[in-house]
């Protein structure tokens, strides 16, 4: 298997976590992102980086898990996966996402809140 590097996507904004009142203006920051880079949707198997800058909590019922961080983020990235085959509400098709790396910190000095999300297609190795 060969990965080729298809896109990085620079997210600006509050991460939000799954179900929480934060999470539709994350979804949408996300969306206007993918949109703005350009990439099309592929029929393809995917790798995917994620590097959370997250604000400090503002109280201690404000954390920051990190598997809820990642479920709205690939959730809002149908410009990238395409859309998967399904009669009821669209969903992205975020099954073919095959392995995901992802990491939390603070912003660094200069940085803002976000996350930087790295995306490859996953190519078979192709046998003569």
């Amino acid at each position: 298997m060969t990965d080729r590097h298809l896109v990085t996507i620079q997210v600006t904004g509050r991460p939000a976590t799954f179900a929480t009142a934060h999470e539709k203006p994350w979804k949408d920051a996300v969306r206007s992102a993918v949109a703005a880079s350009g990439v099309q949707p592929r029929d393809a198997r995917f790798a995917v980086r994620l590097e959370f800058r997250l604000v400090s909590a503002r109280n201690a019922n404000e954390v920051w898990d990190l598997d809820n961080l990642i479920k709205p983020t690939l959730d809002a990235m149908e410009g990238v996966f395409g859309a998967r085959a399904w009669r009821g509400t669209p969903q992205p098709a975020d099954d073919r996402v095959d392995r995901i790396e992802a990491t939390k910190r603070l912003p660094r000095v200069g940085e803002v809140p976000g996350v930087t999300i790295d995306v490859w297609v996953i190519e078979p190795d192709r046998r003569a």
